[in-house]
């Protein structure tokens, strides 16, 4: 059951929300290093995108050893991060959601804390993330958001 849900800020395009995301992620890895038996989930639009953040991952964080993998790459074993987007099936236990996808996974309630990454492209993507957030008000919850 999700305790907590923030939508967050990043920027007024994919390119600047994706250089927000990666501090973003760097941030809530560290603080799990105290809670080994949390995850995160790291939800994008699509395969694309997914690939696209996991290289970044693999190239852009300098000072800081993030493991992690696609969801689905049935090669590698289950890691503190993992990357999926609509359509591809993950396991349940993921305590933390940062959804990069401006719309919430019908399961997003599962989760015990939700980030919505949210794009103020004054255009569709904010839009959708609006939605977003008047369904977790429906869902009876208590959405923050973070300018």
């Amino acid at each position: 059951m999700t305790k907590e849900i923030s939508f967050i800020s990043a920027g007024e395009d994919e390119i600047g929300a994706l250089g927000f995301l990666l501090k973003f992620v760097e941030e809530k890895f560290l603080e799990l290093e105290s809670s080994p038996e949390k995850k995160i989930n790291l939800r994008c639009n699509d395969a694309s995108q997914a690939k696209e953040i996991n290289q970044k991952l693999w190239e852009d964080l300098d000072d800081l050893f993030l493991a992690h993998k696609i969801s689905n790459d049935s090669n590698l074993p289950s890691c503190p991060l993992e990357i999926s987007y609509p359509g591809i099936k993950i396991s349940n236990d993921f305590s933390i959601l940062i959804n990069l996808n401006p719309k919430l996974p019908p399961d997003y309630q599962d989760y015990e804390t939700v980030f919505q990454i949210v794009i103020k492209d004054d255009s569709t993507l904010q839009n959708q993330a609006r939605e977003s957030f008047k369904q977790c008000k429906i869902d009876g919850l208590d959405p923050s958001y973070v300018n």
